[in-house]
């Protein structure tokens, strides 16, 4: 369950009232000050370069089916046997379960061994959850979309960055319905380009990249020889780069920083393409809530100086901590994050 004590405690103090999405957002008021105490990014760090993570379940016929039978269901009663469903699927998931609960141990280093299990059974239920909404929700329109989101958070925030006539770079990660965030931001009147992994299946690719009415919407793969260049080109023209940074790519460009106190991959580049753009790296969430509607999260711009992308790389890791740890059971990795051998 999302901790939103934590969540709204952080909001404590500052006289301001949540919003629906068409609304002025209230401000998260955490400052991105480094902690001195922890290490700087260590850029060139030689590690196994790792083979994309896929699951399963990640081929087209299943995510068609889903997609086929999904929207016949009410949403409520979706996500009920979607969640069933994830407690069957997840006893053929042995290695995806027992990273979990590895990685839920970092998270969570006082729980017990029954609360890390419980936690673990949360993720399942909670990915099956934003695979049902992926393939139904996420791809309605905008005014269904809207109806299921409860709040904003820090829109504030946003308006800031789209007041500038440059572009930014939307910083997300496997945290709730990343999909949901990348699609509502595209509704802002930017062009939006989605950085994905590309899939093993060509098919499958282009059955995830449907954009519905979105037409702003563009999904990119960080496999094109030329991704940088365009990238920085459409950043350059005032759009807006959507990526998520929880993952470490096994390029040169990944660097370790400290991520719940011991050292974890991750990757430099959206950083390197923010410093070269000269634009900020905007920190933003979806987090499902107890009564499963969404909850967007935007945090305070992180300004990238050129040669100093490590340190905002590092400011971005404490965000995403800050996150993780308010909502461990929407963290949807499913490999060690921390061990650099592993797959991601």
């Amino acid at each position: 369950m999302l901790r939103y004590a934590a969540l709204e405690k952080s909001h404590a103090g500052t006289g301001q009232t949540k919003h629906a999405i068409t609304g002025i957002g209230s401000a998260l008021t955490v400052q991105h000050r480094p902690d001195p105490h922890t290490p700087i990014a260590q850029a060139g760090t030689s590690h196994t370069p790792p083979r994309w993570y896929t699951h399963t379940y990640n081929r087209l016929a299943f995510y068609r089916l889903i997609a086929m039978c999904a929207p016949l269901l009410p949403r409520p009663v979706r996500l009920r046997v979607a969640g069933a469903v994830a407690m069957v699927l997840r006893r053929g998931m042995p290695r995806e379960y027992a990273a979990v609960r590895r990685n839920l141990a970092r998270l969570l280093p006082t729980a017990s061994a029954l609360e890390v299990e419980r936690q673990a059974h949360a993720v399942f239920r909670h990915f099956a959850y934003f695979f049902a909404d992926l393939l139904s929700l996420n791809r309605a329109a905008f005014p269904v979309q809207q109806r299921y989101v409860h709040s904003v958070h820090g829109l504030e925030y946003l308006q800031a960055v789209l007041a500038s006539p440059r572009g930014f770079v939307a910083a997300t990660a496997h945290l709730g319905n990343w999909d949901l965030a990348g699609r509502l931001l595209s509704t802002y009147g930017r062009t939006l380009h989605v950085l994905m992994a590309p899939e093993q299946d060509a098919a499958l690719q282009s059955f995830l990249r449907q954009r519905g009415d979105q037409t702003s919407l563009h999904f990119v793969t960080n496999d094109h020889p030329t991704v940088f260049v365009q990238l920085l080109t459409a950043l350059r023209r005032g759009e807006v780069v959507a990526v998520q940074t929880d993952r470490a790519t096994g390029h040169r460009s990944d660097v370790l920083v400290s991520f719940c106190g011991v050292p974890a991959p991750f990757p430099l580049g959206p950083f390197k393409l923010a410093g070269a753009a000269q634009v900020p790296v905007l920190p933003c969430f979806c987090l499902m809530r107890p009564d499963q509607r969404y909850e967007i999260c935007v945090e305070e711009a992180i300004v990238v100086a050129r040669g100093h992308e490590e340190r905002a790389l590092q400011q971005m890791v404490g965000v995403l901590e800050r996150y993780v740890a308010m909502a461990p059971d929407q963290w949807c990795n499913f490999y060690d994050v921390w061990n650099t051998k592993l797959a991601v």
